[in-house]
Formats: C-alpha cells, structure tokens, sequence
C-alpha cells in the first residue's frame, strides 16, 4: 500500500497516464484531492509497486456507489505501470491486489479501460481476470479542451502496437 513518501512518484505516474490515455484536461487539484483521500484514510487506498518514495506501477481504489443503489463498491480509477517496466506483470499484480482488496473488504471491484493506446491487449488482461460487465463509449469529448486522444490520429494504431505489445507477449509465453 502506498505511504506518503510515494506521492510524488504516484503524481508523476498519474501525469505519464495522462499523457498516453487523458480523455479530459488534466486537474492536478482534482488528482490531489484523490490522493489525499487515499493518503488521509477517507475513503480510498493506493497499491504500488517499486522502492518507496519511488513507485514504477499503481492503482487506485475508491470507496463508491453507483448512481441506482446505496450498494458500496471498490472502484478502480487506474492502473497504470511506467513504460520502462511493462514487460512485467505489474498490471497484473496490481489487480490481484485489487481483488484481494474487494475479497477483504467483502465490497464488488468495477473497473474500466478508458485507453486509446493497446486497448485490445488490456481488454485481454482484464478479461482473464474479471467479469466482463458492458463497455463505455463517448461523444462530443472535444468539449471538454484537448486531450491526450487527440494526438491519436492512426485509428488502426492500437491493432498494429497489439502485436508486440508486452501483454501478448506475457501472454505467449504463459501457454
């Protein structure tokens, strides 16, 4: 779990996501107020991987209700390991840890992929790990200022990365 010393790697991490996959405008106020849930014990937990003060891979749960029931859950908010560690199974351990937290604390773990970058590879992961629960979709995303998809120009880029992505190629050798 992550300690206070991690936080500005965390924030570093959290920034290198934004980059690669920021659907919306960065909010470093809105990412503080995250953390300091986390950090504070009010509602959120951070697993990480890597020395401390010096994180190469996160994720985020919060505590969260839907919008249709008083039911709790753990939702993830991200999971994301820095580009020199991702022929690991970082992500991979970062579920696990994020399903032995719901297992813990007998709440439902939801997560997402919002990604523009080898999504195919993450849905794969995702599916082997997790219950596979609908998808998201967005429109008129462009409103919202610039973001990290509009560089995104290739449509065909995350089928062409797939293949020598290092999720297939954690996948190969596991068979």
């Amino acid at each position: 779990m992550a300690v206070s010393a991690d936080r500005g790697g965390i924030v570093n991490l959290c920034k290198m996501l934004h980059e690669e996959n920021g659907l919306f405008p960065l909010s470093e106020p809105r990412l503080n107020i995250m953390l300091d849930r986390a950090f504070d014990k009010s509602g959120a937990i951070i697993g990480v991987i890597g020395d401390v003060g010096e994180p190469v891979a996160s994720i985020y749960l919060g505590l969260n209700q839907v919008v249709y029931s008083d039911a709790w859950t753990l939702m993830e908010e991200w999971n994301f390991v820095h580009p020199n560690f991702r022929r690991t199974d970082y992500a991979k351990s970062l579920l696990g840890y994020a399903k032995k937290a719901s297992d813990e604390m007998k709440l439902p773990l939801l997560t997402g992929i919002l990604s523009n970058q080898r999504t195919e590879a993450k849905i794969r992961l995702y599916e082997r790990q997790l219950e596979k629960a609908g998808a998201y979709f967005v429109y008129n995303r462009s409103y919202a200022g610039p973001s990290a998809w509009d560089a995104a120009s290739d449509p065909k880029k995350d089928e062409k990365e797939d293949h020598h992505s290092p999720a297939r190629a954690s996948e190969e050798n596991s068979k």
